[in-house]
């Protein structure tokens, strides 16, 4: 009697449109049908993979290209002759360049961010698109040109190195995000092939005294030996230990769990406080192309897609829809959350990832929690417009009260209203109506209070028109329209206006306490001096 097989179990070729068809279940049997083919040696010895010789017998060039501003797209390969959007640093904007097939382009900066490992992860995650997908695309430029143009070339994201395409979709979009599903799975299966990646790691365990080890072995040695040993990532290491049945050996260490907190015990899509999540963004450069290249703004706790679907203002602060509350993994970016113990090579389970020590924790808790952002988990997007800009998808956002807004314009255009008397109408809509209630949302002395009401102060300072604007949570717009009303002018790229500027664009509505918050972070002054004008 014939078992049962399910999808999980199919390794085929769709006669059809030639896409290859592979469950779950068969990801190592093709990893070893590969590697009888470009390294037979690897299946019946332990070794790191020969990827330069791979790549020359395969007749495939390397270039190292800039793919994203936010290094999400970390390859790409040429299956056809073919153009590709590449990043100019110069000009910050993208640009289509046109390469052969048999190209595989590299983000260099990726590889230098996310070291070796990552790099040969990748080089092998092409060659094995341009192995198994070559005459996929082939049948379909012929059959289907329009779709061909569409879908090809297949841009290789961190973001989708966890998403599992749904079954059963007839499209041709799905077909090939299944295409890509197979190159992430198969990649570490490549560098790492099951059986000798076992006869390695038990060799490792069963006579640590001969791998150069200091004794006694632990789990955080074995995967740093594992993956100096294979030339992957210790992330990779981790995982392909799991999927070869070794998970009971390991857990008998004794800082297995410490080691393995990112898998065991992580929390995602924790929220983070204004502050933290600004000092997040401010100490990641990644991190802060992420939000911006993806319209994000902060709302109750997340950077969410800047749309009325799923950001909706109320009095003035922005806060997630019922849509976004219900549908997180497809709106908001994933922070993680988890236990951090020092172990001798924690730094490099970190490596390339954007963290910040949790705000409350101290280095000697003993359970201190660290979040992160790890690319690899911000997959399911629903994606906006490209063609929308961060401002149209943030004004696109309803505003809090647009009658306000209005009668707020018409005074600022005419040019017999003073900016006290601009100031002055929205501090009586606030009910700012008591000095102490002035000085409790900006920080100023109460003394300020009396001049913009009297229309005796046209001549603030920038500092103290900020405080004030940032007291009555107008968003940026409208800041830098009561700005031009006064004697001051933003300038967007020199600090501290600069930081200003940023600070408003991603959390509006944001509360003087957090803005002081965040300026503290970054090193410049806190509004609010509560010192007496003159």
């Amino acid at each position: 009697m014939r078992n049962n097989l399910t999808t999980s179990d199919i390794f085929d070729v769709n006669r059809k449109t030639g896409g290859l068809i592979l469950g779950k279940n068969r990801l190592d049997d093709y990893a070893s049908k590969y590697l009888s083919h470009v390294c037979k040696e690897a299946l019946t010895t332990p070794m790191p993979l020969p990827i330069e010789q791979i790549l020359a017998d395969a007749h495939l060039t390397v270039i190292e290209v800039s793919l994203s501003k936010n290094l999400d797209i970390f390859g790409c390969c040429l299956l056809l002759d073919g153009e590709v959007q590449v990043y100019n640093k110069a000009t910050g904007s993208m640009e289509l360049r046109s390469f052969p097939a048999g190209t595989i382009l590299i983000d260099p900066d990726y590889a230098e961010r996310y070291g070796e490992g990552a790099k040969r992860n990748t080089l092998i995650h092409e060659a094995l698109h341009w192995e198994k997908d070559k005459r996929y695309f082939e049948i379909l430029q012929i059959k289907n040109r329009v779709a061909s143009e569409k879908l090809y070339p297949i841009m290789c994201r961190q973001s989708e190195t966890y998403y599992v395409p749904p079954e059963g979709k007839k499209t041709k979009e799905n077909e090939v995000r299944w295409l890509e599903w197979q190159a992430h799975r198969l990649a570490p299966r490549v560098l790492m092939p099951h059986e000798m990646f076992k006869k390695k790691a038990l060799e490792i365990i069963e006579h640590p005294d001969s791998e150069n080890i200091d004794l006694p072995l632990s789990c955080d040695s074995l995967i740093e030996r594992i993956s100096e040993f294979f030339l992957v990532s210790r992330s990779s290491a981790k995982y392909r230990l799991i999927e070869v049945g070794l998970e009971t050996v390991i857990s008998q260490f004794d800082d297995y769990a410490d080691v393995y907190a990112e898998i065991l015990e992580s929390k995602i899509y924790q929220p983070l406080s204004p502050i933290e999540a600004y000092s997040l963004a401010l100490n990641d450069s990644v991190f802060s192309e992420w939000i911006g290249e993806g319209s994000f703004i902060y709302a109750d706790g997340y950077f969410v897609l800047a749309s009325p679907q799923y950001a909706v203002f109320k009095d003035g602060i922005p806060h997630l829809t019922t849509k976004a509350k219900k549908n997180l993994s497809k709106c908001v970016l994933n922070i993680r959350e988890q236990r951090c113990v020092e172990y001798t090579y924690a730094c490099k389970d970190f490596e390339g990832l954007s963290y910040l020590y949790r705000s409350y924790a101290q280095a000697h808790d003993a359970d201190r929690r660290i979040y992160l952002f790890d690319p690899k988990l911000q997959a399911n997007f629903e994606e906006l417009d490209p063609t929308e800009s961060y401002a149209a998808a943030y004004n696109s956002i309803p505003a809090y009260d647009e009658d306000e807004e209005s009668q707020l314009l018409g005074m600022l255009a005419m040019p017999n209203k003073t900016l006290c008397q601009c100031l002055w109408f929205l501090m009586e809509n606030r009910h700012w109506t008591a000095p102490s209630t002035f000085s409790e949302y900006t920080g100023l002395h109460a003394n300020y209070h009396g001049k913009i009401k009297n229309d005796q102060y046209g001549n603030m300072g920038t500092d103290v028109l900020m405080a004030i604007c940032i007291g009555l949570q107008l968003r940026l717009w409208l800041i830098e329209q009561i700005f031009a009303k006064s004697q001051n002018k933003l300038t967007r790229y020199q600090d501290p206006d600069k930081t200003y500027i940023r600070i408003l664009e991603r959390f509006p509505g944001v509360t003087l306490n957090d803005f002081n918050g965040m300026l503290k972070a970054a090193k410049l002054p806190e509004l609010g001096t509560k010192e007496k004008v003159s």
